[in-house]
């Protein structure tokens, strides 16, 4: 089984889109970090160091290992040589994923509990003539939501979200707070269409927006990509070229010389469409040929039309260079498209943490980002973690319901009662108590998980929308005193199982799963079986 992970590992790393830097005179350049960043960062970005889990011994003891052991970035690099007269000049377009979400195209969509979302990248290009150091970045990352597009063939991945609206909230705003923190103003640039799952989508990362704190400081500019721009009709890109023309010349670029740094880019275009693949990539490309423009001016060499028509092969060429942030995403698409290059890129991001015990507990107190610690700061954290955190109780309400096809609700029997005899004034109401009750018969319930089984006939074609109905009826019912939010969901047939919290609860709500196993006729049908949902409140 070794052996295997083992030969898993080595076909990422030799997929082609692994680069590292060497230097036999000096220190070598950190590809974690762009030009203007490592003016003023002495360490590596470790969203972009791949191989960090190999230093992390060494640096625990002290051991100078720069010079034998190098830092990795996955992505794709491409370096041009122009001739400027009697001068050599080099430009590059650098594209480094971030590992903090990384994963098969289908396995990983959306954010993660602490706002990383999935195909995230960071594209400079950059121009080096003498001493003189040109540079420009931008970014592009999967709708920072929870949503997943499950389905085994292409063309059955449905978008899905898999997180109610108020509970994806947390998220969203870590997202923008850390790209903010990281560089500076923002503009969001959706270019997702007009499909239905795409529609959807959108809509809802409007409204996440909207309802933001960061909604009235970063600007939300919705581009339909495929309307505006069909049957190539490039030249309606001048639509989104007005609407953030103010942004690109307030953003600027870094600029360095040998007298020192006259310029700092102050913000960053975040641009997405579904997969942050093809329409990214031309966006992505129209903005960077618009700063082009500029950066050769500072150059000095603007009045050169020949190396701005270079540049422009550079960038947008037929080669192999043809977009040189498209090697990136299509590694995601390409490359690795199964379970098995999925388990191979968490083994390579955690190593032996993955496997073991000690990582099983940290994950549940300690964000990802740490689990890569030096296994003797988990165990003393794990040991000690009652000196870092308080316990408190929380109550849960648990209830299951055989509707009997949705019988129940429509009998005439049933029709002076309601859901909420059943969830809210049962528990109050009887007259026995067991171990399982609270004392407290005043106290709100923070978290409820409410199962149905056979909510509607096995023989109808309504079962999606029956769910959804019950969702609706179950949310309103429990909010009679409390609101509660919706957190997710899952369904087997005619089996529901809804998880709703206190809004309170939201931010501290993580690692939400959703599984359903059939067992019918063997695991063939979903017409009997069971679901899940496990999670983490912390």
């Amino acid at each position: 089984m070794d052996v295997e992970r083992i030969q898993e590992v080595r076909k990422v790393l030799n997929s082609g889109t692994f680069y590292f830097s060497w230097s036999s005179t000096g220190t070598p350049l950190d590809l974690t970090l762009c030009e203007q960043r490592s003016n003023f960062a002495a360490e590596s970005d470790n969203r972009f160091f791949w191989n960090r889990t190999m230093h992390i011994s060494f640096i625990q003891n002290d051991i100078e290992c720069k010079d034998w052991l190098i830092k990795v970035i996955c992505g794709g690099i491409e370096i041009r040589t122009i001739y400027v007269g009697h001068l050599q000049a080099r430009g590059c377009i650098i594209s480094r994923l971030s590992s903090e979400r990384a994963g098969t195209r289908f396995n990983v969509r959306g954010t993660n509990d602490e706002g990383c979302v999935a195909n995230f990248v960071e594209t400079e290009q950059v121009i080096y003539l003498e001493n003189k150091v040109c540079s420009y970045v931008q970014i592009r990352g999967s709708v920072p939501l929870f949503w997943e597009q499950p389905g085994l063939q292409v063309g059955s991945h449905k978008v899905k979200l898999s997180r109610g609206t108020e509970a994806s909230a947390p998220a969203f705003d870590r997202h923008l707070t850390q790209i903010v923190k990281r560089y500076g103003d923002q503009v969001l640039i959706n270019l997702l269409g007009c499909k239905e799952g795409e529609a959807m989508l959108s809509r809802m990362f409007q409204s996440h927006h909207k309802v933001s704190r960061y909604s009235k400081s970063i600007p939300y500019i919705a581009f339909d990509y495929h309307a505006q721009c069909r049957s190539g009709k490039q030249e309606n890109i001048d639509v989104l070229k007005r609407k953030i023309a103010s942004n690109l010349e307030n953003f600027g670029f870094f600029y360095k010389d040998s007298e020192g740094i006259h310029k700092c880019q102050k913000g960053t275009f975040r641009t997405n469409c579904l997969d942050c693949l093809d329409r990214t990539n031309n966006v992505q490309t129209f903005i960077g040929l618009e700063v082009l423009k500029q950066q050769l001016k500072a150059l000095a060499i603007s009045d050169q039309p020949q190396i701005i028509s270079r540049h422009w092969c550079f960038l947008e060429g037929r080669s192999k260079l043809k977009d040189g942030s498209r090697s990136v995403v299509r590694t995601i698409q390409n490359n690795i498209l199964d379970s098995s290059k999925q388990e191979a890129i968490d083994i390579l991001l955690l190593g032996h943490v993955l496997y073991n015990e000690l990582a099983e507990k940290a994950r549940s107190v300690l964000p990802p980002s740490m689990l890569s610690f030096p296994s003797g700061f988990l165990e003393t954290f794990i040991k000690h973690k009652s000196e870092f955190s308080y316990t408190s109780n929380i109550r849960v309400g648990v209830a299951t319901w055989n509707v009997n096809g949705g019988k129940h609700f429509n009998s005439i029997v049933f029709k002076h009662q309601s859901m909420s005899e059943w969830l809210l004034d049962c528990p109050k109401l009887a007259k026995h108590k067991d171990l399982l009750c609270v004392d407290d018969e005043n106290s709100v319930v923070d978290i409820f998980a409410i199962g149905f089984e056979e909510i509607v006939d096995l023989s109808a074609s309504n079962i999606f929308t029956e769910s959804k109905r019950m969702d609706g009826r179950t949310s309103k019912t429990i909010s009679r005193e409390h609101k509660y939010i919706y957190i997710t969901s899952t369904q087997l047939v005619g089996v529901c199982l809804f998880l709703f919290a206190l809004p309170k609860h939201a931010p501290y709500i993580s690692d939400v799963a959703a599984d359903a196993v059939k067992t019918g006729l063997g695991g063939a049908t979903g017409n009997k079986g069971g679901v899940a949902i496990p999670l983490v409140t912390v």
